[in-house]
């Protein structure tokens, strides 16, 4: 087999790394390894002892006519006998079943009833980015990694290409990934520096780059940030996210003066996020511990006095951290989107007096957005990096790539206003905080 380089890892079955995460762009020959994976392991390693291979994607008919097309050419290529089965839909080539599942849908455990006939010696998700949801693609290796045999050099790789939706859970769930499983990252140049890529697909991938050179560093490059129409554009990750410790020397001597609590009330199935936004001595703003409630994540939507009870909680703990009452912090104010009036009401019924509550109508997206803008372009708002954030409706820590800063990198215009396809609860709060400031 002709193995590019950036693959190595995958096919070095001697090493105890078996998580992969493969997230790569266009003509990157990852489906064509994939399925020479597939090859070696059923042609060769379980050749006397056969274990199965699981394929899952959104949906397993799209799976039949792409990549269980590939494996079948592989395998005839390399001279492995098999046949094609359906109920499951599967390849069985050796005595190892190769299934082809689709995992997504409202029931996230569709496939947790399935049972292999030998245990997996790979369990392979392709085009992840197509999948419904984060917790579909858990679900689904969750019940497919019960039926793995981890006495045999097996793979779990999970695959996908970037999506062009910056915010998307995917892009999300790929980064965050990378620390944790083997990434794999190749492009079309390490398939032309091979040799291997057929000049209609080079002269294709050229003409691109000449008349399209965003929509190129996308979709060859797998550039995230070549995407246009950034709504906070000014918002530099390296500059503006920072983590406690640079919090401390970037605003050592100095107090709170103030703390504007920018909110995004959920209106139907949309999050309730808070953004304190605390004024220094110098003027300068830094964005603290955020409050976030999905409805999604949780289950349901909760009423405005079930939500308010929540944020109480949260200010009561933010109140006692930073000292709030005891420093003599000048003012503490609410600001809630008009939209969310009843929240609001709520919160200047149970907020202590300390905390004043004002609704936010000032609704001209442009001119908000360009104070944001402003503020980061000129120094004067920071946002602090927890690693994720506290959820109050389930009382534990989410770990996660800070969502306030994905958010700000992931809104883009759709003409006047934000696109309505790309989540904007936490810049939204965010945006109110540092517009009443």
């Amino acid at each position: 087999m002709k193995i590019l380089e950036p693959y190595a890892p995958l096919f070095d079955l001697m090493s105890d790394r078996h998580d992969f995460i493969v997230n790569t762009p266009r003509a990157s020959a990852k489906t064509t390894h994939i399925a020479q994976l597939v090859v070696l392991f059923v042609g060769k390693v379980c050749k006397n002892k056969p274990r199965d291979i699981v394929f899952f994607r959104a949906n397993a008919n799209s799976l039949a006519g792409s990549l269980m097309s590939d494996v079948e050419k592989q395998l005839t290529l390399y001279g492995v006998p098999f046949e094609k089965r359906t109920n499951p839909l599967r390849i069985v080539a050796n005595g190892c079943n190769i299934y082809f599942l689709g995992v997504s849908g409202h029931d996230k455990s569709r496939v947790r009833g399935f049972s292999p006939e030998h245990p997996y010696i790979a369990v392979i998700g392709d085009e992840c980015q197509q999948i419904s949801s984060k917790e579909n693609l858990d679900h689904a290796r969750s019940s497919f990694l019960r039926f793995v045999d981890e006495a045999s050099p097996y793979r779990v790789v999970t695959c996908g290409n970037p999506h062009e939706v910056k915010g998307h859970w995917w892009n999300a769930y790929a980064k965050s990934r990378r620390a944790s499983y083997v990434p794999i990252d190749c492009t079309w140049k390490d398939v032309h520096a091979a040799g291997v890529l057929p000049k209609v697909a080079l002269d294709d991938i050229l003409l691109e780059r000449k008349i399209n050179p965003s929509g190129y560093r996308f979709m060859y490059e797998g550039d995230l940030s070549a995407m246009s129409g950034s709504a906070y554009a000014s918002f530099d990750r390296a500059r503006h996210l920072i983590t406690t410790e640079q919090a401390g020397e970037i605003f050592r001597g100095e107090r709170i003066e103030l703390i504007l609590w920018g909110g995004d009330g959920a209106i139907t199935h949309d999050a309730t996020a808070i953004v304190p936004l605390a004024i220094m001595s110098s003027g300068r703003a830094c964005a603290l511990e955020r409050f976030f409630f999905d409805p999604i994540r949780y289950g349901r939507a909760l009423a405005p006095s079930e939500l308010s009870e929540l944020i109480c909680r949260y200010v009561d703990n933010m109140a006692q951290k930073y000292r709030l009452y005891e420093d003599g912090v000048i003012d503490s104010v609410f600001v809630i989107d008009g939209a969310a009036q009843d929240l609001a009401t709520q919160l200047s019924y149970d907020l202590p007096d300390y905390h004043a509550v004002r609704s936010f109508t000032t609704k001209n997206i442009i001119r908000n957005n360009s104070s944001v803008n402003n503020a980061f372009a000129r120094g004067m708002a920071y946002i602090i990096d927890y690693g994720g954030y506290y959820d109050y409706a389930t009382d534990r820590f989410v770990a996660c790539p800070d969502p306030l800063a994905d958010q700000l990198e992931s809104v883009v215009w759709k003409g006047s206003k934000y696109d309505p396809a790309i989540p904007n609860d936490i810049s939204d709060a965010l945006t109110y905080a540092v517009a009443a400031y």
